[in-house]
């Protein structure tokens, strides 16, 4: 018990002081909160920070001081935090110029808040650690708002594909095993400011959940919706002393989350989470990709999130992706490309793609369909220009690859890639990964997750046979990594169903590439699933009928 409680408190590194910038009472702060410059919205970031740093070090406050102070502070750093998040929120990543500042300042907000509503509880149980008589709400109050704001903190750094804050992970862990200890985990939550909160332990066990489910390998309003779930299974997922074949470790007073190096002192039972979204998938089998899913009846679709979305879920629950293969060391040097219309640009030599439909299709393309898709063909060439990346390791399902600080970085979780690992020589030898996860670090520098999609690309262009009326598809022809007869076409938009497509290619970089491609005329192309905004569709060609 006295250990629980001496972690509780030791907030800042041994020896580290801090000093507020107003006297060490509620009034001088509430006077100091009155003069803040409002106008303008930097100085006044600036000026919480250094307090709220101040407030977490303070050594000369005694009892419900610190708690009143950051109660009094706490409006206005919501006001803050949501002024700040205006200014970037949106934007493509990552972010350049004074902007690049603003989500690690946001983050930094809610995490000492954080801390001084913890080192406000460890004042309010001192000396002994016990709740004081009468008292026992303050402090049950104010571990919930530790914990919130360190989960804010967290979801914060999320949002921009960052990593929780130093400290995150070992102030919430520590704030828990006090307020179990304690026996206040389970109170409910009192929050004028932020009205619904669970209590404390299932807001824990939903931010582990969310690690767990990498919430990294999510677009931002996936994140949100991730958020929500995980809060709904937060009540059915059990945290116990002993392991089980599908449950993860969670260390005791580790700076990391579920599923880290430390020795876990607590495992979270992932099974109940896992089961439903196995449930969802098998419930929606059948039915097209991209389909908003909250449209769907609850006893047909329990889970408000798309099917690509339960795709990621059910990886991150069988550690799939970058963990079930043996990794093979990299540092070779990888030039990429981003998006269909960049890789089809560079998958055939470098033309737009109204000289490459001109040349595959010919005289099949008249002059009205033609102008239709030619406008705007002319600047595919600046928006497709390689990007030179190191590849940090692979596996057989694909790379971890790095990139430096770059202007034409504007990546999301969920796009098209294109990854050059020949001579430079050989422009045609692509192959086709998609973007599963992103982590954008403080030196500029962005590291990626890509799983392999075909290592053979063969541009072509699509007509529909016999329909005057549609213009020709840009689309990428592939060989699935699993072998077999099957072969795949990514496209830009949907392809109707039933009806047969004229294939125009170049026949000498098919044939390099892509040994026995159809024939130019394919039907009944099959949906496989959505990446991003493009389409992957599974052709089967018919067999071959017996001599």
């Amino acid at each position: 018990m006295a250990e629980v409680y001496r972690r509780l408190g030791e907030v800042l590194p041994p020896g580290a002081r801090a000093t507020l910038p107003f006297g060490p009472d509620a009034k001088r702060a509430a006077a100091w909160i009155e003069a803040l410059p409002r106008v303008d919205a930097a100085a006044t970031r600036r000026a919480l920070l250094a307090a709220l740093e101040g407030l977490c070090g303070a050594g000369d406050l005694r009892g419900g001081t610190r708690r009143e102070i950051a109660d009094l502070l706490r409006p206005v750093v919501f006001e803050t935090v949501r002024s700040t998040h205006r200014q970037y929120a949106g934007r493509p990543l990552p972010l350049s110029g004074e902007l690049a500042a603003l989500p690690g300042e946001l983050v930094q907000l809610h995490l000492r808040l954080a801390h001084a509503y913890r080192a406000a509880a460890a004042d309010l149980c001192a000396p002994s650690g016990s709740l004081p008589w009468l008292r026992g709400g303050q402090v049950a109050e104010a571990v919930q708002r530790a914990v919130h704001h360190y989960a804010e903190a967290m979801r914060a750094a999320w949002g921009v594909y960052a990593d929780p804050p130093a400290g995150a992970w070992q102030g919430m862990h520590r704030t828990a095993r006090f307020a179990v200890a304690r026996e206040i985990d389970r109170r409910a939550a009192n929050d004028p400011l932020a009205p619904g909160q669970p209590p404390l332990h299932l807001r824990y066990v939903q931010a582990l959940l969310m690690d767990v489910a990498n919430p990294r390998a999510f677009s931002q309003a996936e994140q949100d919706q991730l958020w929500a779930l995980c809060g709904e299974y937060a009540a059915r997922t059990p945290l116990r002393d002993a392991p089980s074949p599908t449950s993860v470790g969670v260390a005791d007073d580790a700076d990391e989350g579920p599923g880290g190096k430390a020795a876990p002192r607590q495992h979270l039972e992932l099974a109940p989470f896992a089961a439903a979204v196995e449930a969802a998938l098998a419930a929606r089998d059948g039915v097209d990709d991209g389909i908003d899913a909250g449209a769907a009846e609850p006893a047909v679709w329990p889970l408000p999130l798309a099917a690509d979305a339960l795709r990621k879920l059910r990886r991150a629950f069988s550690q799939a992706a970058a963990r079930q293969f043996t990794r093979l060391d990299g540092g070779h040097a990888v030039e990429t490309v981003f998006g269909l219309s960049g890789l089809h640009f560079q998958a055939s030599g470098e033309r737009d793609f109204d000289a490459f439909a001109r040349q595959v299709l010919g005289d099949q393309l008249d002059q009205t369909r033609r102008a239709d898709w030619a406008a705007g063909s002319g600047d595919v060439q600046a928006r497709s220009g390689r990007v030179a990346a190191t590849v940090v390791d692979q596996s057989l399902g694909g790379y971890r690859i790095r990139w430096a600080q770059h202007a034409a970085l504007r990546l999301r979780v969920g796009e098209v890639i294109g990854l050059h690992l020949g001579d430079a020589d050989e422009p045609a030898d692509w192959m086709l990964g998609v973007l599963r996860w992103l982590h954008y670090e403080a030196d500029g520098e962005v590291m990626a997750g890509v799983e392999l999609v075909s290592r053979s690309v063969a541009a072509v262009a699509m007509l529909g046979v016999g329909s005057a009326a549609r213009a020709p598809l840009r689309a990428l022809e592939l060989r699935p990594p699993y072998g077999g007869e099957d072969w795949l076409y990514l496209a830009g938009q949907r392809l109707p169903q039933g009806e047969t497509l004229r294939l125009g290619r170049e026949l000498d970089v098919a044939d390099r590439l892509l040994d026995r491609r159809p024939e130019d005329r394919v039907r009944d192309l099959r949906l496989l699933q959505t990446l991003g905004d493009y389409f992957l569709y599974r052709y089967a060609p018919a067999p071959a009928a017996p001599n």
